[in-house]
C-alpha cells in the first residue's frame, strides 16, 4: 500500500470510497449504506467503526490532523 503524501482537506479526504490512515496506523474505508447513512469501516478487523446520517457529521467527529489519504487496491473475496 502506498501512502499519498499530498496534503488534502478533510472534505476531499472523507469521500465515499476513499481509504484513510489515521495517526494510530489503523486504516478506514468511507462507505455509503444508502440514501442517509455513511460509515467508516476499519479494514484491520472489517468492522463498522461509526455511522452518521451525513458526511459532514462524520467529518466533524472524526477528522484529525495527521490523517493521510491512502492509495489502496481492495480485493473482495
Amino acid at each position: 500500500m502506498k501512502i499519498d503524501t499530498k496534503k488534502h482537506n478533510f472534505e476531499e479526504m472523507y469521500q465515499v470510497g476513499n481509504v484513510i490512515q489515521w495517526i494510530n496506523s489503523n486504516i478506514y474505508l468511507v462507505v455509503d449504506h444508502g440514501e442517509y447513512d455513511y460509515s467508516l469501516v476499519d479494514l484491520t478487523n472489517n468492522k463498522v467503526y461509526a455511522t452518521y446520517d451525513t458526511l459532514e457529521n462524520l467529518i466533524h467527529d472524526f477528522a484529525e490532523q495527521g490523517q493521510a489519504l491512502v492509495n489502496a487496491k481492495l480485493t473482495i473475496l
